[in-house]
């Protein structure tokens, strides 16, 4: 009796071998397939944070379009351009010599010219 319950013991022990060894490549194609679906989610939430930043900076650029054919915009924009309306009279501080022209070393020709600095050297006839 116990032959019998031995044979089938391998029997059924030699099925289940068999079973776990052809169920290891599905396994395996199991695992790929979830690590590549995991890339592809994270792919998709990084494309989507993308989207997002490209919508909310072409709102931005549309509202500073609108701000750009305002008049307060453009009017701002020629007073840094020196421009005038008919009738002003625009005054442009004169820049003392450079400090090199007398031979004395200077940095100054690094710095950008702007309203601040020409008139800084005006009243305190040196730059900052």
């Amino acid at each position: 009796m116990s032959s019998i319950w031995c044979q089938v013991f391998h029997f059924k022990s030699a099925w289940l071998i068999g079973l776990a060894l052809a169920a290891l490549p599905l396994l395996g194609a199991f695992n790929a397939r979830l690590a590549v679906s995991r890339q592809l989610l994270e792919e998709e939430a990084r494309l989507q944070r993308a989207i997002d930043y490209e919508r909310s900076r072409a709102q931005w650029l549309d509202k500073y379009e609108q701000y750009a054919k305002t008049d307060v915009y453009v009017e701002g924009w020629a007073r840094r351009a020196r421009m005038a309306r008919p009738g002003e009279i625009v005054v442009v501080p004169v820049m003392p010599p450079d400090t090199e022209e007398l031979g004395e070393p200077s940095d100054t020709g690094r710095l950008p010219r702007d309203h601040v600095f020409e008139w800084w050297a005006v009243f305190f006839a040196d730059l900052p």
